[in-house]
């Protein structure tokens, strides 16, 4: 039984996890300074994590009980938030590993890349409705679900975990060679403004790699719970993961949002203005985006579901 012990603190949370992402989404649009590739990426992050905030709301506030819907939505923002996590790592990848052509490869294929994020996430949580009334419905949902554990989560993680150990390889090969280069004042120069860019996307890349640590945990009980179903271990499901996950969930899509406004030196700045001049920038129609990301080419770059309060729902959550 769902108590008000739960159920108010996770709405909530839920409320300021929507606040919270939506007011990101708000800044990046209308901000100038904010509106580049690497922060376009960062709010269809956001736009996950404001479907995690809905899905809580509409479950625990509003008391919604199906089942169906709920995994629809649940998985719709985990393989979101994966799909965009990867998504900006690729980002961050490219602008370390081909800084002088990052701007161009970035522009052709932006609209793209988010645009299979979602539909990679839509079609992963509408796929186990093909077969509710099967009679393989049972065999078909544990090979979804191990399909999701494996390909929708562990896979991309480890491509992840792979591109920020790259990156940050990349930049210590860089900054080791930038003290071995002559005294020369010409190759001091020449190699110390590729030093210092690459030394700048790495540490927009750690913001992210930080963003990628937390969605593990915030999404770590949805995953057991999932998997120990998968295997028909339900037993080693500790009721203290059941009530726990919610909160995980509201938490680490709250977080989100800080680490922009504490580690990414734009909405760092942004922020600092707001809170001096007390107002909102105004919003041009006519600003282009191609124009800040030439400016991050040459400079800093500007520019991530719980457990189931009701037994029968957590049992039957698909992802």
């Amino acid at each position: 039984m769902t108590t008000a012990k739960i159920v108010i603190p996770i709405s909530v949370l839920a409320v300021l996890v929507m606040i919270a992402n939506g007011a990101v989404c708000l800044l990046v649009c209308i901000n100038r300074n904010l509106r580049t590739y690497t922060n376009g990426f960062i709010v269809s992050l956001a736009v996950s994590d404001i479907l995690v905030g809905v899905t809580l709301f509409l479950q625990y506030a509003l008391s919604v009980v199906s089942p169906v819907a709920l995994n629809i939505l649940y998985t719709t923002a985990l393989v979101g938030s994966v799909a965009n996590l990867s998504a900006v790592t690729f980002d961050r990848h490219l602008a370390c590993m081909k800084p002088f052509n990052y701007a161009e490869i970035i522009a052709k294929y932006f609209g793209t890349i988010v645009t299979l994020c979602w539909i990679t996430a839509v079609t992963s949580a509408v796929l186990p409705v093909c077969w509710l009334d099967s009679d393989v419905a049972a065999l078909a949902l544990k090979i979804y679900q191990f399909c999701i554990l494996i390909l929708g989560i562990a896979a991309p993680y480890i491509w992840i975990f792979l591109c920020y150990l790259r990156i940050f390889r990349q930049v210590r090969k860089i900054v080791k060679r930038e003290k071995e280069i002559t005294n020369s004042v010409h190759g001091r120069s020449l190699n110390e403004s590729t030093a210092n860019r690459v030394s700048s996307e790495a540490k927009v890349a750690k913001v992210f790699g930080v963003i990628a640590v937390m969605f593990v945990l915030s999404w770590l009980p949805i995953i057991w719970t999932t998997l120990v179903y998968a295997v028909g271990k339900p037993h080693l499901l500790p009721e203290a993961i059941t009530v726990l996950s919610p909160f995980t969930l509201a938490f680490g899509s709250i977080i989100n949002p800080v680490i922009y406004s504490f580690m990414k030196p734009d909405f760092r700045t942004v922020g600092r203005k707001l809170l001096y001049s007390n107002a909102l920038p105004q919003f041009s129609f006519k600003d282009e985006i191609c124009s800040q990301n030439k400016d991050e080419f040459l400079g800093i770059s500007r520019i991530t579901v719980p457990s189931v309060v009701h037994s029968q729902s957590l049992e039957q959550l698909n992802i």
